[in-house]
């Protein structure tokens, strides 16, 4: 994978986080436990996609990354 894939993965794990929270104000479980497998599998991807062995930092500090 290249550094763009790498961005695109942690774009999307932002964006189903920021999702899952407007979920689980809004009492939907099923809906939040479905995007917190989905942000998990953007994550797993990223970390896939980290050829530099960056550490994902961005991953951890909430940077954001591509739009949503």
């Amino acid at each position: 994978m290249t550094d763009t894939r790498r961005s695109t993965a942690i774009a999307i794990k932002h964006c189903l986080d920021n999702l899952a929270l407007d979920a689980r104000r809004n009492n939907m479980g099923e809906l939040v436990h479905l995007l917190g497998l989905a942000s998990l599998a953007a994550e797993d991807a990223a970390k896939g996609a980290d050829t530099r062995g960056a550490g994902l930092q961005s991953l951890l500090d909430g940077t954001p990354q591509g739009r949503c």
